[in-house]
């Protein structure tokens, strides 16, 4: 979807959403997904009406990845603590 344009300087107007989408754009870019993986992504944003719908979803997102960060430290101290003992 393309931004309108102002009728008397042609330059092109941004809304919020239109502002949102290039900054949530800009941080998934940045935490390397492809521009594939974030159209479709930007997508559910606006047919949603925002992130505030999503809230839920991503925070339960991020509790999951969170805890699987923590349970591979978990696993690497083991191991790491595995090998002493045995080396």
């Amino acid at each position: 979807m393309r931004p309108r344009r102002d009728p008397l300087t042609g330059y092109r107007v941004y809304d919020e959403a239109d502002v949102r989408d290039a900054r949530l754009a800009h941080q998934l870019r940045r935490g390397g997904y492809l521009l594939e993986q974030i159209a479709p992504l930007i997508a559910q944003v606006r047919a949603a009406g925002g992130l505030e719908p999503l809230e839920a979803a991503l925070c339960d997102w991020r509790g999951r990845l969170s805890a699987r960060g923590r349970a591979m430290l978990a696993g690497a101290a083991e191991l790491e603590a595995y090998l002493r003992k045995r080396g």
